[in-house]
């Protein structure tokens, strides 16, 4: 009798044990059967991702097709940032850019009449008023509502805010035993010579620049005050008609500091040039600047394609990780760069620079020939 208890639950322990053995070996299969809600299937090779992985904003990759050809100021870090991204989403379509001051390409836009030109990238701000409307025709971004800021007559899309500063060679400024924390010290009788800057009336950064001096010089915008620092000022620069050239030219060691903007000097220190980004202690102006489509565009559904590509975040996004660029998407990230708060900023009337640009730009003119 006791055997064949012994027996009844030895047979009984087999039985458990080759169950859980069955059971174990049943695993793998349940598991190749099951879905795995948390992992989006892969679709079979040939078939295109998802509609998700495309945004809203991006127009069908059949749509936009030809050639685009982008006139920009834009630098080159940022140029590759912004033709990667389109020809992600617009494989049939090529990118053709022509870089140079904003003045110039309007210049080239006006008087040249076989120019393919499709969009102006860069060098377009808020204080312009109807300066370039003759060459550029309206468009709203599909992105627009984003945007912290917005042109009322529909002409520019925004995609930057335009803070400024001082281009400092550390090597050239420490031998001549010089401290450069803002305008102020500008005048000093050792960078006779040694500053370059743009002129208003042929650059954006020149204008830009021309607007924070005499926000942020004078006891009010425009008085006299301001604009006799910028006759003293003068006396130690030299001027060009290209932004360009103002970084260019002191990073190469031609002179000691120009007058240049926060996002292409910070962006050009991150690729390596020897240079310093100061910002001025006596305050600073920010404005919105985009891009618009030029009124002859041949290539008007790639246009408008790219005024939406400008204002997502996705572009400002990216342009911030690789160019520290300051976007005007509300949404858009900040890298590398101080927040507005820090920099003592002064508020600019757009509509009285709009009326008056013509006015200071000759003022600038005539001090500088008297200067000269």
């Amino acid at each position: 009798m006791t055997d064949n208890i012994i027996q009844n639950e030895g047979e009984t322990k087999m039985k458990k044990i080759i169950i859980t053995l069955l059971a174990l070996m049943m695993l793998p299969l349940a598991a190749c059967g099951a879905k795995d809600e948390g992992t989006p299937a892969v679709p079979p090779a040939g078939e295109t991702p998802a509609a998700t992985e495309r945004p809203d904003y991006v127009k069908g990759e059949d749509e936009v097709t030809g050639k685009i050809t982008v006139y920009t100021t834009m630098e080159e870090t940022q140029q590759e940032a912004l033709k990667e991204i389109w020809n992600k989403y617009y494989p049939n379509s090529q990118i053709e850019i022509q870089a140079d001051s904003v003045g110039t390409l309007a210049t080239r836009i006006r008087g040249d009449e076989s120019n393919d030109a499709d969009v102006v990238i860069g060098g377009l701000f808020a204080a312009d008023g109807d300066t370039y409307h003759d060459i550029l025709q309206p468009y709203t971004s599909v992105n627009d509502d984003e945007q912290l800021y917005h042109d009322e007559t529909g002409y520019y899309t925004y995609y930057d805010v335009q803070v400024m500063s001082l281009v400092v060679n550390p090597d050239l400024r420490d031998e001549l035993g010089l401290e450069i924390n803002g305008y102020e010290d500008l005048l000093d009788p050792k960078l006779e010579g040694k500053i370059i800057l743009a002129a208003p009336d042929a650059s954006s950064s020149g204008w830009r620049q021309l607007q924070t001096i005499l926000a942020t010089m004078g006891d009010e915008f425009d008085d006299e005050k301001g604009w006799d620092y910028v006759e003293k000022l003068m006396k130690n620069s030299f001027s060009t008609t290209s932004s360009k050239d103002v970084y260019n030219l002191v990073i190469n060691g031609e002179y000691v500091v120009g007058l240049s903007y926060e996002s292409t000097v910070a962006a050009l220190i991150k690729d390596g040039a020897p240079v310093e980004n100061i910002y001025m202690e006596e305050g600073n102006t920010a404005m919105a600047g985009g891009a618009a489509i030029v009124k002859t565009a041949p290539n008007l559904t790639a246009a408008q394609a790219m005024m939406d590509l400008l204002a997502s975040t996705e572009f400002q996004d990216v342009r911030a990780e690789q160019s520290s660029g300051r976007g005007s998407n509300g949404e858009s990230i900040l890298v590398g760069l101080p927040k507005e708060d820090t920099l003592n900023m002064v508020e600019l009337d757009f509509e009285y620079l709009a009326a008056n640009k013509d006015k200071m730009i000759e003022k600038w003119n005539t001090l500088w020939a008297e200067t000269h």
